[in-house]
């Protein structure tokens, strides 16, 4: 599956409710967490049969990394716009919708915050 493939998979996703399909677009292990963030994308954004107008995929990070620009439009005529990054692992193509992975055992989690004085 290629990125623009992985793109049209998300929508599809959408528009069914998947959890599974945004799960494996997403490339992270099924999961409480994953399930529990699948099923947040999709009462925010699914089931409301999307209709893509135009995908913009850019290899701008890399051979195995870019991202994707999406703009879809509902059966309301809502307009949906998102920029993805996308990630080539074992030669498929992943979005990164999925914002709350926990950190893998072992590792701490970056962190952004700087220490307090």
């Amino acid at each position: 599956m290629g990125a623009r493939e992985a793109v049209v998979a998300y929508v599809d996703a959408l528009n069914s409710r998947s959890v599974a399909g945004l799960i494996e677009v997403g490339g992270v292990k099924d999961e409480k967490w994953s399930r529990q963030e699948a099923g947040q994308i999709l009462a925010d954004r699914g089931g409301r049969g999307w209709k893509i107008k135009n995908v913009r995929v850019e290899q701008d990070m890399g051979p195995d990394t870019g991202s994707a620009r999406l703009m879809a439009e509902d059966k309301n005529g809502k307009t949906m716009r998102d920029t993805f990054t996308v990630t080539r692992e074992d030669g498929t193509w992943h979005l990164a919708v999925f914002t709350h992975q926990p950190a893998e055992p072992g590792k701490t989690p970056a962190s952004t915050d700087k220490p307090s004085s």
